[in-house]
C-alpha cells in the first residue's frame, strides 16, 4: 500500500507540472461534483457536474464526465474536484466546453485524494491544473490516463452582496 501511495503521489507530481506554455493567465476556478461509481480494473467512468468560476464573469455550469483508462479498481461515492484554469486569454460564457485529456492518480481507502491534470478545450487553450487532491469516499485506487467532457448548461449572473450596517 506504502509503494502505490507513493507511486500516486509521483504521479500527480509529474502531471501538475505539464502546462502549455501559451497558457500563462490562470482566467478562474472550475469545481466539479462526482457522482459515485465502480471501476472496472482497465478503467471507469464518472459523471460530473461544474461550475465555472471566472474573475468578475457570470457563473457557467456544466455537465459532462471523465473517463479514465489504467489501473483502476474499487469504487468510489462520490465527491469534489477543483482545478484552476489557466488559458491565453479570459474565457467567454461556454468556453470551456469541449474534451480534455490528461492523466490522474487515486488512492482511497474510506476517505481518500486524487489529482486528475488535463489540457483541452476550444483548441487546446486550456489547461486545468489541481488546487487541492479530489476528496471522495469509498475503496479504490487508480493511474489511468484520463478524458473529459464537458457541456455547457448555462451562465449565472453573479449576486450582489448586500452591505452590512
Amino acid at each position: 500500500m506504502k509503494k502505490l501511495l507513493l507511486s500516486l503521489f509521483a504521479a500527480g507530481s509529474l502531471i501538475t507540472a505539464a502546462a502549455p506554455a501559451n497558457a500563462d493567465i490562470r482566467v478562474g476556478v472550475l469545481r466539479c461534483d462526482v457522482a459515485p461509481s465502480v471501476s472496472f480494473i482497465i478503467g471507469s467512468s464518472k459523471e460530473l457536474r461544474c461550475a465555472f468560476y471566472g474573475e468578475g464573469q457570470p457563473r457557467d455550469v456544466y455537465r459532462g464526465y471523465i473517463n479514465r483508462l489504467g489501473i483502476d479498481v474499487g469504487y468510489t461515492t462520490g465527491g469534489r474536484i477543483g482545478w484552476w484554469v489557466f488559458a491565453p486569454s479570459r474565457p467567454g460564457p461556454g468556453a470551456l466546453e469541449g474534451a480534455y485529456y490528461g492523466a490522474s492518480a487515486e488512492a482511497t481507502v474510506v476517505g481518500g485524494v486524487g489529482a486528475n491534470a488535463l489540457v483541452g478545450g476550444l483548441n487546446n487553450s486550456f489547461t486545468l491544473q489541481p488546487i487541492s487532491l479530489a476528496a471522495q469516499g469509498g475503496l479504490d485506487a487508480a493511474l489511468t490516463v484520463s478524458g473529459m467532457r464537458l457541456d455547457a448548461i448555462r451562465s449565472e449572473p453573479r449576486r450582489k452582496r448586500r452591505a452590512r450596517r
